[in-house]
């Protein structure tokens, strides 16, 4: 399934939330999920035509990483071509805080 955003829409894919702590134990399923949920980094997969039109400051750009609003657009699943189910978020350009630089 492909998804395309319109107008000043993104679609960016959060960080993975990982199986493990630093200290090597296991996070149960149910936080996993709620700290995936409340992701607030990931990266731009796609844009509408209207992104970043009427807002200043730098724009980021497809593949950048970035801060976004904890709770912002909504959460969708996308069934990629080798058929593994992806979770990426919907929201408003304006709910983009930063561009991660590294």
């Amino acid at each position: 399934m492909k998804v395309k955003p319109v107008e000043y829409k993104v679609l960016i894919k959060p960080e993975r939330v990982e199986d493990k702590s630093e200290g090597g134990l296991y996070i149960p399923e149910t936080a996993r999920e709620r700290q995936q949920f409340a992701s607030d980094r990931g990266e731009i997969i796609d844009h509408g035509e209207g992104f970043f039109e009427k807002l200043p400051g730098p724009v980021p750009q497809i593949g950048d990483k970035v801060i976004f609003n904890r709770y912002a657009g909504s959460l969708i699943t996308i069934v990629n071509d080798k058929g593994a189910r992806e979770d990426h978020r919907l929201c408003n350009d304006k709910d983009i805080c930063a561009i991660i630089e590294e």
